[in-house]
């Protein structure tokens, strides 16, 4: 296995003596329940933040025991045998243990133990990187140029209209996890977003610390392309956007414990109620830096569902969080085909074009090995224009870039229509594509067009915004009604959780009932009487009533 930072920067690397081995090694141990939790459904304030919830509630999606945090007493009974605990894990109900073969042996024997990731040490490596002060960071080649560039891999995707219209990313939360953002605490593109202390959360997985501005320069690269703010040389996609920045790579080591830092920043980012994640970063096959081949993924592994990164990103899904991924930039390379999390379907993968949206041969192509297309859409990733830690504009190329241009569209996008769903938001990017007509594994359906996606939102989804808007599509039939009625339910209302309610005409509830939405609900009237009846029904705080006469 892989782990590629997706640029093709060129780095030149200092020979470093890195003598800092752990004492033990790090596993991934996982539990089979999370019985007796000390949490609750009804109280989800305990263990999500209100903007987590909130985006919940928004998609109609439950909260479950699944995001329940791991059992505490589970932890306290591995620390008792003197075992480390680094990390836990919601998602996958787990910890990673720093243990002794004799500790381990005794996990292995406590009642909640289910087993061990790769049954196999995930890492080997210190808790805390040396950072720059100690060890160089990559150098990487760079060329001077002009705001103009910038301006253009934007207007690519229309993202100026939507600028004029006044989203520039205002009350959205986006998540990057990458290697690093050295200087994006100085460099003066990124002054704006400071002064209004619009970088609500930053953590090290690596090196267990919240200073994130110390370490490798592909982050702030990769920020710079939504985030920078500065007239007449830069500005980004999502400028006025807030941001959480995590690292959760480390440039000098390889280790599946990458996956797992991705993991763990992929679950902050959920609780501390991301809208959208970007991730530059993949993990494929040929990775002759792991110690053990047992640890190599293949291309039948790159299947959406195998990974532990790619786990980890369907479960980052299924939260509601809108999960941007580069496809990899393997496309001329032996390998040639999307790394994952770039494989999972419910995330947007990103291909890389020209200035001309023509597909660029460094970009990994589909479909993954289950057989589904990707990548889904593509922008800019050849002459891509960022920002550097000097604090000036460079050039760079890249699958690295394209997935923030399009991590930052989509993030004004979903704020000028935010009644859709992540999944919602991804089925209009795609079909704005412009090779909507004919999408394939280079370029999936091209570059998006914000024009063309809000055309997309008006004519296949229920303009939003109001009550009356939202359900006035519910059409209720036959009426009068002999036996039973039927409520047909356009599109963009199927799968969301409705209560229905029947009552009759003294105002009296004759049933009310919960149900997620399908295409036709039924309406059982055979038993009642004749006589005139409002059937209502609740999405949220959105409510029609639809009377109808039983004969």
């Amino acid at each position: 296995m892989i782990r590629t930072i997706l640029s093709t920067l060129t780095a030149t690397f200092l020979c470093l003596n890195l003598c800092f081995a752990q004492s033990n090694p790090r596993y991934f141990v996982l539990f089979k329940d999370k019985n007796k939790s000390t949490f609750s459904v009804d109280k989800p304030a305990e263990f999500l933040s209100a903007r987590a919830i909130a985006r919940r509630t928004r998609q109609n999606i439950s909260i479950t025991t699944h995001d329940f945090p791991v059992n505490p007493g589970y932890v306290f009974a591995i620390k008792q045998l003197g075992a480390s605990v680094i990390f836990t894990s919601r998602w996958f109900n787990g910890a990673v243990v720093e243990a002794t073969a004799a500790q381990l042996a005794n996990i292995k024997k406590l009642p909640f133990y289910k087993s061990i990731e790769f049954d196999l040490p995930v890492a080997n490596i210190i808790g805390k990187s040396p950072g720059v002060e100690r060890i160089a960071a990559k150098l990487e080649a760079e060329e001077d140029l002009n705001y103009g560039n910038m301006n253009a891999q934007l207007a690519l995707m229309d993202v100026p209209q939507l600028h004029t219209k006044g989203f520039h990313g205002e009350n959205m939360l986006i998540a990057i996890l990458d290697n690093g953002f050295l200087n994006a605490d100085q460099v003066g593109f990124l002054k704006p977003l400071r002064d209004a202390k619009k970088i609500v959360d930053t953590y090290d997985f690596m090196g267990r610390e919240t200073n994130v501005f110390n370490d490798g320069s592909h982050g702030l690269h990769v920020m710079s392309t939504m985030a920078a703010n500065q007239p007449g040389s830069m500005i980004g996609a999502a400028f006025e956007a807030n941001y959480a920045l995590y690292r959760t790579e480390n440039d000098f080591l390889e280790s599946p414990y990458e996956e797992i830092t991705w993991l763990m920043a992929a679950e902050r980012a959920d609780s501390v109620g991301a809208d959208v994640i970007n991730s530059s970063l993949g993990y494929s096959e040929f990775d002759a830096e792991f110690d053990k081949p047992e640890y190599n993924y293949t291309y039948q592994d790159l299947d959406g569902k195998t990974t532990i990164v790619s786990r980890a990103a369907r479960y980052a899904t299924r939260t509601g969080m809108l999960v941007v991924c580069s496809a990899g930039n393997e496309g001329n390379k032996v390998w040639r085909y999307v790394t994952a999390p770039a494989d999972v379907d419910s995330v947007l993968t990103v291909g890389a074009t020209n200035y001309e949206r023509v597909y660029t041969a460094l970009s990994s192509v589909g479909p993954n090995a289950a057989g589904q297309q990707k990548p889904d859409v593509a922008a800019v990733g050849l002459g891509s224009v960022i920002g550097n830690a000097s604090g000036n504009v460079a050039s760079s190329n890249g699958t690295s870039f394209s997935s923030p241009l399009i991590a930052g569209f989509a993030t004004i996008l979903w704020q000028a229509y935010p009644n859709l769903s992540a999944q919602q938001l991804i089925n209009v990017i795609k079909k704005s594509g412009h090779q909507a007509s004919a999408p394939d594994n280079m370029l999936g359906y091209g570059v998006p067009s914000a024009v063309k996606a809000e055309q997309i939102i008006q004519e296949d989804y229920t303009p939003l915004g109001t009550e009356g808007d939202l359900l006035k599509e519910i059409v209720l039939s036959p009426n009068p009604v002999l036996d039973n009625a039927s409520l047909t339910i356009p599109p963009h209302l199927i799968g969301k959780k409705a209560t229905l309610s029947l009552y009759g005409l003294n105002g009296a509830a004759l049933s009310v009932s919960e149900a997620r939405l399908t295409s036709v609900q039924s309406i059982a009237a055979n038993q009642l009487s004749a006589g005139l009846y409002l059937v209502k029904i609740r999405i949220d705080s959105h409510e029609k009533a639809l009377k109808f006469i039983k004969q």
